[in-house]
């Protein structure tokens, strides 16, 4: 997707973000350790806020390439991981009596990098990184209300550091997730949500230890 010169956005609150039927909010191990930390939550009271997406047919390898974050193994097959949605599709988080998010200073960083989304620039003769595109992702296109020609110019060195903030917990977040499907191929642990949100909780018991 072509990137604009410059990026006009200012969060109009509006709430569809947090509301689409059709949007899941996609949770790194980051936010989840933050989220549950700041909540004080147990390990089941985590895993009622969380919501593994089965697919509907496995996916291709080629499908599996173009996923931001890839797939989980579970005991009922390969998942998405995401926040809960509430029965009426909004986020679990979503206060829709008062229109707002509920844990806003901890939501995840795919809340507040949307409606952006961001990209490595390489260098194609030394493999270098060498900067970060920003772009608006198609959701943000679909239903933004704050991307509007009127409104102020956004902030990009802020944008570009959160982007490269982003990018960094992705990369790591999807490592783990490779290492956990490596695991349950070879049969050294036993593919469940329940011991997949218990293996990222250990990673605070061993940072803090």
């Amino acid at each position: 997707m072509e990137s604009p010169k410059e990026f006009r956005f200012q969060c109009t609150q509006c709430g569809n973000c947090c509301s689409d039927k059709n949007t899941i909010v996609n949770v790194t191990f980051h936010d989840i350790l933050r989220i549950k930390s700041a909540l004080d939550l147990t390990l089941d009271e985590t895993l009622v806020v969380l919501g593994f997406y089965m697919f509907e047919k496995p996916p291709t390898s080629m499908e599996l390439k173009k996923m931001v974050v890839p797939p989980i193994e579970t005991e009922n097959g390969m998942a998405f991981l995401g926040l809960f949605k509430q029965q009426s599709g909004s986020c679990y988080f979503y206060d829709e009596k008062n229109k707002k998010c509920r844990i806003y200073t901890i939501r995840p960083l795919f809340c507040r990098t949307f409606p952006y989304s961001f990209k490595i620039l390489v260098d194609p003769q030394t493999k270098q990184r060498k900067g970060i595109e920003i772009y608006f992702t198609d959701k943000g296109h679909e239903y933004c209300e704050g991307i509007n020609e009127k409104n102020p110019l956004i902030d990009r060195d802020k944008w570009v550091q959160l982007g490269k903030e982003t990018i960094k917990q992705m990369e790591e977040n999807n490592v783990l997730i490779q290492k956990w499907n490596r695991s349950v191929k070879n049969g050294e642990i036993i593919a469940s949500a329940r011991n997949f949100v218990l293996t990222i909780l250990n990673l605070e018991k061993d940072s803090s230890s």
